[in-house]
């Protein structure tokens, strides 16, 4: 019997990525309001409630909720609406009835390492955790701790760039083969060009461009290409 296809099967893991819907910092940027306190830990729109409807539609046509084993969460309030509303069918436990919900729904673990670029910004600053498990009763808060990442100073692309390979190299030792991943859109993009400038994985250069609100893209990671790369760089 001919077993190279099952082998090849364990040797690359597909990571669905998910840019978050819509915020009200979005908004408030042509505004010029992105440093305006009014926006700490900035919640979707109304725009964005509508772009998590769709794309939770896509998903479930696709049948791609029935795959992914595991969605890992930005613990950034505008992340954590947009996967619980995607994957579980809610944006939050007040509003449940927004999306409807379905029974065979992934975990969503919420962890600090692949949040957006920290500092300056109040959107960027999150809440408490204590807020959070109020308020997102459904994710798993039990790897992330107060907010111990921010400071004041903006974070450097190169340290960005470090944190999301840290973090492709902590989901390829995970034992799920299909991830989602909610995040944000300079932590997307500069994971991306770490990942093809850095480890030499072959990635599309339209993969390349800044994500669009609420849109998704599905990479493969190889085993190949984690395994020949050791990070040392970033301590998380």
């Amino acid at each position: 019997m001919d077993l190279s296809g099952v082998k090849a099967l364990r040797n690359f893991k597909t990571i669905h990525l998910v840019r978050h819907a819509q915020g009200i910092h979005n908004v408030g940027i042509e505004k010029g309001e992105l440093e305006s306190y009014k926006l700490l830990d900035a919640c979707l729109s109304p725009m964005g409630i509508q772009q998590v409807s769709e794309r939770r539609k896509e998903i479930i046509k696709s049948g791609l909720l029935n795959t992914v084993q595991l969605v890992i969460t930005s613990p950034l309030r505008r992340a954590m609406q947009t996967s619980v509303g995607i994957f579980r069918g809610q944006e939050d436990m007040n509003q449940f009835d927004i999306f409807p919900k379905v029974n065979n729904s992934p975990p969503i673990v919420a962890l600090e390492i692949c949040r957006e670029r920290m500092g300056l910004y109040p959107c960027d600053k999150r809440e408490s955790i204590g807020t959070y498990r109020t308020c997102f009763s459904e994710i798993d808060f039990t790897m992330s701790d107060e907010d111990a990442l921010w400071a004041e100073e903006r974070e450097n692309m190169k340290d960005v760039s470090a944190r999301g390979l840290h973090f492709l190299k902590w989901l390829w030792e995970r034992p799920e083969k299909d991830i989602a991943v909610v995040s944000h859109g300079i932590f997307l993009q500069q994971t991306l060009r770490a990942l093809h400038e850095i480890v030499g994985t072959p990635v599309e250069d339209n993969h390349l461009k800044r994500f669009a609100n609420c849109e998704l893209r599905s990479i493969r990671l190889d085993k190949s290409d984690m395994e020949a790369y050791t990070l040392t760089t970033y301590n998380c």
